[in-house]
């Protein structure tokens, strides 16, 4: 099937949907976190046994995403034996139609590992930071959290072809 777009409609005759856009769009940006700050959805403590997502955005698979105020994630309670690693995700789903921030709970064990992410034509996350959870702990502290944004093969940054393009030497007056 040929698709061509985006023109306007006479009659009718053009119908574009979401997925149209985000099928553009993504070919023109990578998935990432948006990093304008350094803090952008940096987790960090939250209060009790939870992180706090700071505020930033995100893009997806040509999706958008945003998180205006910092937001308390609670984790699940902690094992008593064994220490976990949980993931703090950005997820897309495509079936509810949302991205929202979530907690990924990992397997309690004598050496912990992150649960792995989530990336198939229906899901997809974005890994922004593990947590060790140790055993019986009540809260996490600064040391327990590690920052994933910045690590491509997880998350990453947001790069769009016209950066992209700059790197390879095109000047901003549009010559080489």
């Amino acid at each position: 099937m040929e698709k061509s777009g985006f023109f306007n409609s006479s009659d009718g005759d053009r119908v574009y949907d979401a997925i149209d856009f985000a099928a553009y769009f993504g070919s023109l940006v990578s998935n990432g976190v948006f990093y304008a700050t350094a803090s952008n959805l940096q987790a960090t403590p939250g209060s009790g046994l939870a992180v706090s997502v700071a505020a930033g955005g995100a893009w997806i698979s040509g999706y958008r995403y945003e998180n205006t105020d910092a937001l308390n994630l609670a984790l699940t309670t902690a094992n008593g034996s064994n220490p976990r690693i949980d993931r703090v995700v950005v997820r897309l789903s495509k079936v509810s139609r949302s991205i929202r921030l979530a907690v990924v709970a990992g397997t309690p064990a004598a050496t912990p590992a992150a649960p792995a992410l989530t990336r198939t034509s229906d899901v997809y996350e974005l890994g922004i930071a593990d947590v060790l959870v140790p055993a019986a702990a009540t809260s996490i502290v600064a040391n327990n959290i590690t920052d994933t944004r910045l690590n491509t093969s997880l998350c990453g940054l947001v790069n769009s072809l016209v950066t992209e393009s700059m790197n390879k030497g095109v000047n901003n007056s549009g010559g080489y």
